[in-house]
């Protein structure tokens, strides 16, 4: 659960919902994470991204939200993204075999609404049926 924070005083945060509450739903062996207002924003990006965009197209034509995932940030990532080197084993040579990867972990605000708006870009020329994010998570 998400609990924005609404006023921050000497006397600490205060919260869209009382603390007591949001404590009350801990559990053993969760967390807190403690995000500042663009790193809160990059993160919805993400959601909408992996839980609307994905999920969408998978249901639409029925490839998995990995295989729309690989074929997402290829088309539309390109120098965007991050690189992921995979370590793969050692080649018969000795040498270690790497592949690399395109990921959204660690993309800030900036790169990540470039790539949202490739995305619906690409979903109009393709005719994806994806649902563009609230406009809020199109700004910068």
């Amino acid at each position: 659960m998400l609990y924005n924070v609404v006023l921050v005083t000497d006397d600490g945060p205060t919260f869209t919902v009382p603390l007591s509450e949001i404590l009350a739903e801990c559990e053993v062996g969760g967390a807190i994470e403690i995000l500042s207002p663009v790193e809160y924003h990059t993160a919805q990006q993400r959601k909408w991204y992996k839980g609307v965009c994905l999920k969408g197209l998978s249901d639409w034509n029925g490839d998995t939200p990995e295989e729309w995932d690989y074929r997402i940030k290829h088309e539309c990532g390109g120098q965007l993204l991050k690189r992921e080197l995979l370590y793969m084993g050692k080649l018969p040579s000795g040498a270690p075999a790497v592949a690399e990867r395109l990921t959204i972990v660690g993309v800030g605000r900036l790169h990540m609404t470039a790539f949202i708006e490739n995305i619906l870009s690409a979903a109009i020329k393709h005719q994806w049926p994806v649902t563009p994010p609230d406009p809020e998570l199109r700004r910068l």
